[in-house]
């Protein structure tokens, strides 16, 4: 089934399946990602990523008390580089081991410390138009997510999601000037019903919506630096029937440093959130990515 759904896409979609937790929001590009790949290879990804998030924010308005979310997250993407019709292609698959720690919580709400494995993507990448000569490159996406991730219904915060997500995304890249090079993509991210949060109530949200830019600077054919901007809007959520007025509303950055090496690409990113008005607000994002040809 899931074969066939992927036929059906394959001409006009970049089809990921990549592991995503409830508490991430956009659908994060890397730094030349959109640039498509040359030739047919397999590749692998192993990333360390550290998350902190702290204040909680409700229609902009801080909430008392002070909570701390920390997530630590160790991520592994296999992935193989083909052509369609002569149209560069990848497909890859995602997954993670995670700790979740939520501290400072409210009395009487359950613990929300937990290990496990979080939601598990793969990944199908189709680029219509490719200039080389240019450095120009348009691509297109679409997500499914699949909800293997460790949930607890008693919990306020869980590693999966426990729904299944489905994700559209366009992006562009170019060169501007020698040595910078430009990238934006947009996306929509769609999610399925959660009908055991918080319990058995069953939670609904809206589409998310998310717009990502950035510059690259490329000091030589071994390093590069990146700086992104993410605005994501919508994902409302109804819970019982009830609107609970929560939309998202986030504007974050992103921080890349990258080196390319002949035993791989090694990547080091920092970014946070400049505000959240209805969640924790991201006070550190913290990741390590190492990628490898086999």
């Amino acid at each position: 089934m899931l074969i066939n759904y992927l036929n059906k896409f394959k001409l006009l979609f970049v089809i990921t399946l990549a592991m995503m937790s409830n508490i991430t929001f956009a659908i994060d590009l890397q730094p030349g990602e959109i640039k498509a790949p040359v030739g047919t290879f397999y590749a692998g990804q192993i990333s360390y990523a550290y998350v902190e998030k702290g204040d909680k924010y409700e229609h902009g308005i801080r909430k008392p008390g002070e909570p701390n979310i920390n997530q630590n997250g160790f991520l592994l993407r296999l992935s193989h580089a083909f052509e369609i019709n002569q149209m560069p292609s990848v497909i890859y698959a995602q997954t993670s081991m995670n700790h979740l720690e939520h501290t400072n919580i409210p009395s009487g709400v359950a613990n929300a410390n937990s290990n496990g494995i979080g939601d598990t993507t793969f990944a199908f990448a189709l680029w219509p138009y490719v200039d080389r000569a240019k450095e120009e490159y348009f691509g297109l996406a679409t997500y499914l997510t699949l909800p293997t991730g460790d949930y607890d219904k008693n919990r306020t915060v869980n590693i999966g999601s426990n729904v299944y997500q489905t994700a559209f995304q366009a992006g562009y890249q170019r060169k501007l000037v020698d040595n910078i090079n430009w990238m934006t993509a947009i996306d929509v991210v769609l999610a399925g019903d959660n009908k055991q949060f918080l319990g058995n109530n069953k939670l609904e949200k809206d589409p998310l919506y998310n717009f990502q830019t950035g510059l690259q600077y490329v000091f030589n054919p071994t390093y590069s630096a990146s700086v992104g901007y993410f605005y994501t809007v919508g994902g409302e959520s109804t819970v019982n029937s009830i609107d609970q007025g929560n939309i998202n509303k986030i504007h974050r950055y992103q921080l890349t440093g990258q080196g390319i090496y002949n035993f791989g690409r090694l990547m080091l990113q920092y970014g946070s959130e400049f505000a959240n008005e209805n969640s924790y607000i991201e006070d550190h994002r913290l990741i390590a990515r190492y990628a490898f040809k086999f």
